[in-house]
């Protein structure tokens, strides 16, 4: 029978653990029903650094099982994500985690499964087991992972990574995917199968690259850059607007070049493609325009290339984007998903 340790903190986020335990709750019925047994599969217990309740983000107070110290030895250890102010203050709350960082990397060289998702994937980066391995995060937080841990091979389109020591997961409500993952390893398909359609929970969802957007990409005090940023977003459409955005800011073209990757880790022409791509994620979701008027107001003239460009960017097609994320009374009335990875 696996057993769980769940990590929390003050200010961690509730959900990002209480969805999975849910999933698990749901599984241990459904084992029950099928084998008609009494026994459950999967069991937890909460820990703190210091034994007493936490308060999460959201200010709930939760009691926990003991400390981390005193934690029982288990299968699975899954690490709370995190609540933080900015990227300044990050750094600090990982100095505030010491003492976790270094129980997660005992648990770890002791064999447990550690599992964790969105910035809770700093605290098991902290411990050094991803080093030489892939691994995903948060999208909005890449640039800062890739800083801070550059001997991880971040492949930040996927939405979970894992392997025989770790699961790793994406922004979001990824928590709910892990224990799908963790249910089908236990459990088998079956019962994991059975527990996403009761939870509507899509199994198959493995990138989150439908879900970025360049706003990460607005933290920076170069004002070059941002100058040349605003210019972009009012001007994407035009043609040859790379080249009258070096002549609108005064410099060459190979000075703004070097800014670019110094400061948003892509050339301006990359940046480019990413905005008018995001552009039309946006009109897609909002407006009824056709897909023909949108790739024209974004700045694109052939709607097969455009169209190959979205998919490769989005992981799907711009009709079926739209299907997907829409929001209703906005010119369509799309398919509605249930997704809660």
């Amino acid at each position: 029978m696996p057993t769980i340790t769940i990590a929390v903190y003050d200010g961690c986020r509730a959900s990002s653990f209480t969805n999975f335990l849910d999933m698990l709750d749901i599984a241990n019925l459904q084992w029950q029903k099928r084998y008609d047994t009494s026994e459950t599969l999967f069991r937890w217990k909460l820990a703190s650094g210091d034994g007493k309740p936490i308060r999460t983000a959201t200010h709930i107070r939760m009691a926990v099982d003991s400390t981390f110290q005193d934690a029982e030895p288990s299968d699975v250890v899954m690490v709370a994500a995190a609540q933080y102010g900015n990227k300044q203050a990050f750094p600090e709350f990982l100095k505030r985690q010491r003492l976790l960082i270094q129980w997660l990397k005992q648990r770890s060289d002791q064999g447990a499964m550690l599992l964790t998702l969105c910035t809770g994937t700093f605290l098991v980066a902290e411990t050094g087991i991803l080093n030489n391995q892939r691994a995903t995060t948060t999208w909005w937080q890449a640039d800062l992972f890739r800083a801070r841990y550059p001997s991880v091979t971040l492949d930040v389109d996927q939405l979970l990574i894992q392997s025989d020591n770790f699961m790793i997961a994406g922004a979001g409500n990824t928590d709910s995917l892990m224990a799908l993952k963790l249910i089908e390893r236990y459990m088998g398909h079956q019962i994991a199968s059975l527990t996403s359609k009761l939870m509507l929970v899509d199994n198959n969802q493995v990138e989150q690259t439908p879900y970025l957007t360049l706003q990460q990409q607005l933290q920076h005090n170069d004002s070059l850059v941002a100058d040349a940023q605003t210019w972009l977003q009012i001007h994407m459409k035009e043609p040859g607007a790379l080249d009258k955005l070096a002549e609108h800011l005064n410099v060459s073209s190979r000075t703004l070049i070097r800014r670019f990757k110094q400061v948003m880790e892509v050339t301006p022409n990359r940046y480019l493609q990413n905005l008018r791509i995001d552009t039309a994620k946006r009109l897609l979701e909002t407006s009824g325009n056709s897909i023909e008027a949108i790739m024209l107001q974004v700045g694109y003239n052939d709607l097969s290339s455009f169209s190959r460009l979205f998919q490769r960017k989005t992981g799907l097609t711009p009709r079926a984007y739209r299907a997907r994320f829409q929001y209703p009374n906005s010119g369509h009335s799309p398919q509605i998903n249930a997704l809660h990875a």
